[in-house]
């Protein structure tokens, strides 16, 4: 037992400075990097030191303790030869690496066939993936001679200039697509993700805030390429935003925290491609940044969550606000846009998402100084937001995009649709209709059950009668 602890001991100790040595690390190779590479080296490796410090405590005791340490810091080794590689060839053997241990994290605890069966419904929606990343590796080559990320932009930007655009092109940058999106867990090759939570809580933390960001990762990385295909840039768009509302329908109806969490980070990842798939890719690092910081927090405090007592709700009976309190509000991200001399709002889309958004703040409000301090707060809030686009847009630049009326009108249609039932599900939640939908929704709409069915006919997985 004291052999044991003492190696427990040194595992816990190494996994703690490990991380810390890679953050110092960064920080001493910023002025060697670029902006893009800067940001998302301190992202990573600063959540990769909080996790592994707080997997101390929280494995404190399990005789796995060193096997955990050992894979956590070769996945987040991974993800950071992924995060400083300069060209497609070693981004494609980090990609794979990181999944190939992340599977290793997945199976923790063999005895678990819910972990098992999560971990190999993972493991072939990622090959799935590797193959087109292998498939876009061929095609980028034939069509730049390099993998290098410097000539391979030069030379797109020359091919846009010349509206030099190939068939390999547009075949490549949609097979990069595809990867990111299996990678980013985009429907409906969603179902893995919600179903890892029987690993330990350290290892979701580091998946939800880490290595699912890989597809966006991806995609803003070799935006200069991925950018010149109108077909790829609309697979983004569209299954972004669909997977974005799916996520957040699905999410409001888990009574599990975590499960929860996972189906937020699925309409989360949709929502970056989204703004991936409509040029604004500062946004999305922007994005992947605030949801990386954010959803690591929520993980690792998770389980603080079932000792809070839940608080009875009544349907709102106060009065809601007026028609012109909420023309207000979605004036005020417009008049401050203005006001800052910001281009934001060019996209119809995104601005119509944002005025949604600002104007929930009033939804229910009273009249009177309820609705002045709404209107205050959505000024403020707006202000702060576009001042971190600006500094975003100077780490990486937007691309301009044709407009599609039609995909945009309906991608802000199902948005509007979404808040509006949103704001009266207090007074719709007790009919036949909306009962019926919320109970299809919270089992997800049974993807996940097809998703498994599938995956127990490919690579079987042994249940026992305990564990059904």
């Amino acid at each position: 037992m004291q052999i044991t602890g003492t190696k427990q001991n040194r595992a816990a100790a190494a996994g703690e400075i490990y991380p810390l040595l890679c953050f110092g690390g960064a920080l001493a190779a910023l002025p060697f990097c670029d902006r893009l590479t800067g940001v998302l080296l301190i992202l990573s490796t600063f959540l990769f030191a909080v996790i592994c410090r707080y997997s101390r405590r929280y494995l404190d005791g399990d005789p796995g303790q060193p096997r955990f340490y050992f894979w956590i810091c070769t996945t987040g080794s991974c993800v950071l030869v992924l995060i400083v590689a300069q060209n497609l060839l070693l981004f494609a053997f980090a990609w794979l690496a990181t999944s190939l241990s992340l599977h290793q994290l997945l199976q923790f605890y063999p005895e678990r066939p819910g972990a098992l069966l999560a971990a190999r419904k993972k493991f072939l929606i990622s090959r799935l993936g590797d193959c087109a990343l292998v498939g876009a590796l061929f095609l980028t080559y034939q069509v730049f001679g390099t993998w290098d990320f410097g000539e391979m932009f030069a030379m797109a930007q020359s091919m846009r200039a010349g509206e030099q655009i190939s068939t390999s092109v547009n075949l490549a940058a949609c097979l990069l697509v595809f990867a990111a999106m299996l990678k980013s867990a985009q429907f409906p090759f969603h179902s893995w993700l919600p179903d890892t939570m029987e690993t330990p809580t350290p290892v979701s933390a580091l998946m939800h805030a880490g290595i699912i960001n890989a597809g966006g990762i991806l995609v803003i990385r070799l935006s200069p390429i991925i950018s010149m295909s109108p077909t790829a840039m609309t697979a983004l768009a569209a299954v972004g935003a669909f997977t974005a509302l799916f996520g957040s329908v699905v999410a409001l109806t888990q009574a599990s925290v975590k499960r929860c969490l996972a189906f937020s980070t699925v309409a989360q990842m949709g929502f970056m491609m989204l703004e991936c798939g409509l040029g604004a890719f500062h946004l999305a690092l922007l994005h992947l940044a605030a949801h990386s910081l954010y959803k690591a927090y929520a993980f690792l405090s998770s389980g603080s969550a079932v000792s809070v007592k839940p608080k009875k709700t009544q349907p709102r009976e106060t009065e809601q606000a007026t028609g012109v309190a909420a023309l207000v509000a979605g004036l005020v991200p417009a008049a401050t846009a203005w006001a800052t001399g910001s281009r934001y709002f060019d996209q119809p889309v995104l601005a119509g998402i944002f005025f949604i958004g600002i104007a929930q703040l009033l939804w229910g409000a009273k009249r009177g100084w309820h609705v002045v301090t709404g209107v205050m707060a959505g000024a403020c809030l707006t202000a702060v937001y576009l001042g971190l686009e600006r500094a975003a847009s100077t780490v990486v630049k937007p691309v301009q995009i044709p407009d599609n009326p039609l995909l945009s009108g309906t991608i802000l249609s199902l948005f509007l649709l979404t808040a509006l039932l949103q704001s009266q599900l207090p007074r719709i939640r007790r009919t036949v209709v909306v009962s019926t939908f919320y109970i299809h929704a919270r089992n997800g709409f049974y993807f996940n059950t097809l998703a498994n069915r599938l995956t127990m006919a490919l690579w079987p997985v042994q249940f026992n009668e305990g564990s059904r």
